[in-house]
């Protein structure tokens, strides 16, 4: 029987199990947002409900404290603390079951949640249990101020007009008088309309020459293949990847062994399937002597 707390992890991370992979496809097309059932009214608000909180990554803007002053704790990181609404996330729990998780850059903290009326709901705080040092102090103020209620409102940035990805801004007014402003950037789940496969690619750290000699470089890359268990299988052969890996930086003196989502779009100038790969993690890094 799984405890409490090892319940909400097999939630909120079963994104990070280890599934087999596909083979590699070298061309990636560009494309374009899909249509989203969140739509901007006239007063620049936002449909304020489950889906339209679980279809963005929210990342912390801004954070004040009874006062209106900054909560120096938070403001100081903003930049790595992170909120993130799942639903049906886990075949261990009932399908209903709506989970929020949330990190400051250390431990991953979470709850069940609901939202109605624009008040949304949070239980009991449960965590992981990594010593974290200097981020201990932010842990234990974040989970004091996400849990209960709290009032919601959420509306479209000043770009959304002319940008792909609108970035919407999600105000939280907690009934201790704090206000916490994050900004949203659409999973991409929710921008390409489907559930990506998950393949794993090796990418070696020397960029190649690519075959259309209009690009500068192209990253080699190799499937990587696990068990269930996690347990590596083997590897396929090496390809050139003559497009970008959505939210991928390359370093040319690391290897790296990354976990991706392929979403498969319309293609645009040739016949069959095309894939977009997004960045789900690192899974294995080596620094190249």
């Amino acid at each position: 029987m799984l405890s409490a707390k090892g319940l909400f992890m097999a939630t909120v991370m079963g994104s990070l199990l280890l599934v087999g992979c596909q083979n590699t496809d070298p061309v990636t097309p560009k494309s374009s947002v899909a249509q989203s059932s969140i739509m901007t009214n006239a007063e620049n608000k936002l449909a304020l409900n489950v889906a339209s909180l679980a279809n963005y990554h929210w990342q912390l803007l801004a954070a004040k404290d009874k006062q209106g002053q900054p909560l120096s704790i938070l403001e100081t990181i903003k930049d790595q603390v992170h909120l993130n609404f799942y639903v049906n996330q886990s075949t261990y729990v009932d399908q209903s079951t709506q989970q929020a998780s949330f990190t400051v850059g250390c431990n991953s903290m979470g709850s069940k949640f609901t939202v109605s009326s624009q008040t949304l709901k949070m239980g009991d705080i449960i965590s992981t249990e990594m010593y974290c040092q200097d981020l201990d102090q932010a842990e234990r103020l974040m989970a004091q101020l996400m849990r209960g209620d709290s009032k919601l409102s959420i509306e479209s940035s000043k770009q959304a007009a002319t940008s792909a990805d609108p970035q919407p801004l999600l105000t939280q007014e907690l009934a201790s008088g704090e206000i916490l402003v994050w900004k949203g950037t659409i999973t991409p789940e929710a921008k390409y309309q489907q559930q990506g496969d998950i393949v794993f690619w090796e990418v070696n750290h020397q960029l190649q020459d690519c075959p259309n000699p209009d690009q500068k470089a192209c990253l080699k890359v190799r499937p990587v293949y696990y068990d269930e268990q996690g347990i590596k299988q083997g590897v396929g052969d090496w390809d050139i990847f003559v497009e970008k890996i959505e939210g991928y930086n390359h370093d040319s003196d690391i290897d790296t062994v990354l976990r991706l989502k392929r979403f498969t779009v319309e293609p645009i100038d040739v016949k069959g399937k095309q894939f977009v790969y997004v960045l789900d993690r690192i899974v294995e890094s080596s620094v190249v002597n």
